[in-house]
């Protein structure tokens, strides 16, 4: 636990003398989430914990009414004018109680947090997710997620070659910096094309990292991270998707698993959203969403070699895709929305003009 904060607060986020830093925990994350405080301190920084266990955080879905949850909370709106980083160590310990929250809920709940967003895009705190606080055994049950495996990937993924796993991420950043035409294909039926504008949009990298250049960088992502790490997103041209792109992954979302999520696209518009399985689940707030929330929004290759597909982070095992529809912003694209969501294809082939980078879930440059 004190290596991983130490690695959080110094090298990750690496939080400077005074920098106000909020740590999120709960019940099962606290002894963590103490040793980052105590690591915050070492370098003369000025931590704050706050903790909710899931009592309180299902409790606010039994006494509130929608309008009540759609309404941003105070102390969110008020943190977000100082804060300068966030660790995220907050993660319910049992999701199976989110499958008993009616979607109307979810959907206000998450429309209250999209005044939050807003500020983060101005203001852009660095902020660091720890995957750790995911792994419940509740979790791995409620999932189907065989719990063991499940940890040890996740610190298998922790402890990569990390300058290995970024000279990786720089190579697919250098091609996304080019102008192509993209074509992502599987054995399921995908068959996706679209195409990327180059240097004119950002690529952002996830490397565990947030550097000098990231918080130079102009976008709310670059400045975000994870631990495990290892993705490159970027924001295609938003309206030049056309075909089919079908998950081959779960997705765990609100206490259940999204299987054979699918999305059509006409220039770039979704034509068709269904799954095999749960598909109210990915559906959360797009009925009400606003602006762009049907359309093609964001590419993500996954670089990490030690992550797998088929846990809580399909996004960064290596030669994983993953798309999304919605708000792009985070990436310098133009949707604008308050709905975002993505889909991931773990055994796929992506081809850039016809040069294949990816071969059946593989990175072969």
């Amino acid at each position: 636990m004190a290596s991983v904060a130490a690695t959080v607060v110094r090298n990750v986020l690496r939080i400077q003398e005074n920098e106000p830093v909020i740590i999120s925990a709960a019940e099962h994350t606290v002894d963590l989430a103490t040793d980052v405080a105590l690591e915050c301190f070492k370098v003369g920084a000025d931590p704050a914990i706050f903790y909710q266990n899931d009592d309180y955080f299902y409790g606010q879905f039994k006494h509130l009414t929608e309008d009540q949850l759609r309404k941003t909370s105070a102390h969110c709106l008020g943190i977000a004018e100082y804060a300068r980083s966030y660790v995220w160590l907050s993660a319910t310990k049992d999701p199976a109680q989110m499958a008993k929250v009616p979607n109307a809920k979810w959907a206000a709940y998450y429309q209250g947090e999209d005044a939050h967003h807003q500020k983060e895009l101005v203001n852009r705190p660095k902020s660091a997710f720890v995957g750790m606080s995911l792994v419940t055994r509740e979790r791995a049950r409620t999932y189907g997620i065989n719990y063991a495996a499940w940890k040890k990937n996740v610190e298998d993924a922790i402890s990569v070659n990390y300058p290995a796993m970024a000279k990786m991420a720089q190579l697919v950043k250098g091609l996304f910096l080019v102008p192509h035409n993209v074509r992502v294909t599987a054995d399921n039926g995908t068959d996706l094309k679209f195409r990327l504008a180059g240097a004119s949009r950002p690529v952002e990298v996830s490397d565990g990292i947030i550097t000098d250049e990231d918080i130079a960088s102009g976008t709310l992502a670059d400045v975000q991270t994870s631990l495990p790490s290892g993705s490159v997103t970027v924001a295609p041209i938003e309206d030049s998707a056309n075909g089919t792109f079908i998950g081959d992954v779960g997705i765990p979302s609100v206490g259940r698993l999204i299987e054979g999520l699918t999305w059509t696209f006409k220039n770039g518009k979704v034509t068709d959203f269904a799954a095999k399985r749960n598909v109210a689940s990915a559906q959360i707030n797009y009925a009400e969403g606003t602006g762009a929330k049907d359309m093609f929004g964001s590419l993500t290759i996954g670089v990490n070699p030690k992550a797998k597909a088929g846990y809580l982070h399909n996004f960064i095992a290596n030669g994983t895709v993953m798309i999304g529809i919605g708000d792009n912003r985070d990436y310098g694209g133009t949707n604008e929305s308050n709905y975002g969501f993505g889909d991931a294809l773990a055994h796929g082939t992506l081809a850039l003009d016809g040069k294949r980078i990816i071969e059946d879930g593989r990175l072969v440059i």
